[in-house]
This record gives structure tokens, sequence and C-alpha cells, in this order.
């Protein structure tokens, strides 16, 4: 339906009632003027503003009868509005933890700052925080990310040892001669010092990257029955 019609009608009708109030033009007149902007609308039916209450009339065949053109358009608003606020509910990824009201993840189950349980109904054994101290839950630890920490660590300890060993050969005693003779004729000089660095750093990197995850393994799996490391955290 074209309601920008309907719109223009409603324009006249104020200016005519403006008119009438002001004594320009009589009721009758008025009649007239509204006869003559009578709508017709793609259904058939004849619409007619009323003289006295500004409201729209329908013709139903037989006689007239008080309706809205724009009921459709209300309800369209109304299912709109309605999307909206799905959408927007919808959206919501954050919730409130109920113990120290930080954002955390709408479906988590532990919250990642105080490590208060989410789905716990009974009465928590959680302590809230107080005076800027707050609960850190350590539930498990990225295995790369521990590998390659530990690995770095292993990398500078072992060039460092494995420098200190090829430049001073009788720092360690007779270490140096369970290497292979051409190994042993660089120890004592720069050259040893690279090259033994260089052993000992990749051999470092490997030891180290070995326990960190055989360490990662067994925490997560100790964490996993039993739970994580609680850390408290100033704020």
């Amino acid at each position: 339906m074209n309601l920008s019609k309907f719109k223009e009608v409603e324009s006249k009708y104020n200016d005519l009632k403006s008119r009438l109030d002001n004594n320009e033009i009589d009721k009758d007149e008025m009649k007239k003027e509204l006869k003559k902007i009578m709508l017709l609308d793609e259904n058939g039916n004849y619409w007619m503003i009323g003289g006295k209450s500004g409201k729209w009339y329908i013709y139903n065949g037989t006689t007239w009868e008080e309706s809205n053109p724009y009921k459709e358009e209300i309800q369209e608003t109304a299912i709109s509005f309605q999307k909206k606020d799905e959408d927007v509910l919808s959206s919501s990824e954050n919730i409130m933890c109920k113990y120290c009201k930080s954002k955390i993840p709408a479906h988590s189950v532990f919250c990642s700052f105080c490590g208060g349980n989410q789905k716990e109904t009974g009465k928590s054994t959680y302590s809230k925080p107080i005076k800027g101290i707050s609960n850190l839950l350590i539930k498990s630890v990225d295995i790369i990310s521990l590998i390659f920490f530990f690995g770095g660590m292993g990398l500078i300890i072992g060039v460092l040892f494995g420098a200190i060993f090829g430049i001073f050969r009788n720092i360690f005693g007779d270490l140096v001669y369970q290497f292979p003779t051409m190994l042993q004729e660089t120890a004592g000089k720069v050259q040893g010092g690279l090259i033994f660095g260089a052993m000992g750093g990749i051999s470092g990197f490997i030891i180290f990257s070995i326990l960190a995850l055989i360490f990662a393994l067994i925490y997560n799996a100790i964490s996993y029955f039993f739970g994580g490391i609680r850390l408290k955290i100033k704020s």
C-alpha cells in the first residue's frame, strides 16, 4: 500500500481543519473538500478521513468503518525491532563472573580471572578477592609455547657452557678427551669455542625441550584430574 498518498491527505486535512477553526470555511465546504481527496487503494477499497475525528475510515461495501492504513507498517516495525533484540541477545558473547564480576566468554565453566566455577549451584568455597588481590587458576599449560620457551633457555645455556668448554679446555678436566681428535685439537681456541658453543646450543635446546614436553604432559594430566595451581595476583 502506498502510504505516501495517505500522508498527503492527512496534510490537506490539517490545512482544512486549520481553515475551519479560523472560520475561513464552514463544515459543508470541508466535507466537500474531504470527498475530493478520498483514496482508492490497490485492493479496490475506498478510504476517507473523518472531518471531526481526523481518523481513517474504510468502505466495506455497505458502510464506513474505522480502520488504520498504517497497521501493516506498524507490524513490520514491531517485527524489525523484535529481530534486532534477538540479534543483540544472540550476539552477546560475554557474561559477568558471578564471583569477581569480570567479563568472561558466555559458555565458560571457570572464570579466567579468579577461577570461580560458573556452573556451581551449591555454596562456593571461593573467597572473594579483597584489597586488590585476585586468584588465577592455571588449569593447563600450552605445550608448544612451553617447549619453545624452555628450548630457547636451553639454547642460551648450552651456547654459554659450550663456548666456555671449548675455549677453556682445562676447566672441565679430561672431559675434552671424550670427543673425537679433530674436536680435541680445536679446544682451547676461539674456533673451539664456536664449535663447542654451537654443539652445546643444539644439545641444550633438545634436552630442555624434551624436559618441557614431559613437564607439560605430566602437569596437564594431574590438573585434569585434581585441578590446577591457583596463584594469587596483586592487581
